[in-house]
């Protein structure tokens, strides 16, 4: 039986409209990354542009998959009750910028706490398996393209989920005890300690919250499409949250100075790596 294909529709254009407006988020968060950290290490610079690069191709990706919907297949209920190759390749790319983003807090992790090899590798683990769940899925969706099949994918939907969300869990928990850890006082170090606090806690929260409504809505109604919004949101979601912890350096540098403090730990972590 074919799905209610006009659900699926509104729900893959409620997606590629929100899509666009996170891309305008990224672009300005990325204009303020180059503008403001000019000095970055030339690494850093080429992992924001790579990623960049990335989420434009998923924006991109997705733009033509409802052009292919909407144009090229209008009124072919055959092929529109398909997922379309460039729907697929975006899927791909979604799994890429979230594993790598992980990677990148994993290797803030590491510097954080002077090489705690079992933090870092239980990221890394976790992050792995979200990568190896968001494959299963496109890989599943390339063997069987139908949208009225996708509710055979419920256990690599949830490995995906578990995986993801124990993942962006462990890192702001890591970065929290880390940050808290380190205090040796009240009072000014108190703010730009709780500052950090409430910055990674937020970050975390928005992928988080993401990944679940992903989740929920694949399980509970996937025949609709209404999961394409959470799901075609969600690589920028993990790369705004990723772009917010970077530029936001320099106020915390401000903070710091403001205060007249200095603590390695924080300084290394906050100022001048993530």
């Amino acid at each position: 039986m074919s799905p209610p294909v006009p659900s699926v529709l509104s729900s893959h254009f409620i997606g590629v409209i929100l899509s666009a407006l996170f891309y305008g988020l990224t672009l300005a968060q990325i204009w303020w990354y180059y503008r403001t950290y000019q000095n970055d290490r030339w690494s850093m610079k080429a992992l924001v542009a790579f990623l960049w690069a990335l989420d434009t191709a998923q924006l991109v990706l997705v733009a033509a998959s409802i052009y292919h919907y909407t144009i090229v297949w209008q009124g072919d209920i055959e092929m529109s009750s398909r997922v379309s190759k460039t729907f697929e390749a975006s899927m791909g790319i979604t799994s890429i910028v979230a594993f790598l983003v992980q990677l990148t807090y994993a290797h803030r992790i590491w510097r954080l706490s002077f090489g705690n090899s079992l933090v870092t590798f239980s990221i890394v683990m976790l992050a792995l398996v979200a990568l190896g769940s968001g494959g299963a899925i496109v890989a599943k969706t390339v063997r069987d393209p139908l949208w009225d099949s996708t509710h055979v994918s419920d256990l690599p939907a949830s490995t995906f989920y578990i995986s993801s969300v124990a993942c962006d869990v462990l890192i702001a928990a890591t970065q929290v005890y880390l940050f808290h850890k380190s205090r040796t006082g009240i009072g000014r170090l108190g703010g730009l300690i709780t500052r950090l606090t409430v910055l990674v806690v937020n970050v975390g929260l928005i992928t988080s919250i993401d990944v679940t409504l992903f989740l929920i809505l694949f399980l509970v109604c996937p025949l609709n499409g209404a999961f394409l919004i959470p799901y075609i949101l969600m690589s920028h979601c993990y790369l705004n949250s990723f772009l917010s912890v970077l530029n936001s350096r320099h106020q915390l540098r401000e903070l710091a100075d403001n205060e007249d403090y200095t603590c390695p730990s924080i300084s290394t972590g906050a100022s001048e790596s993530v």
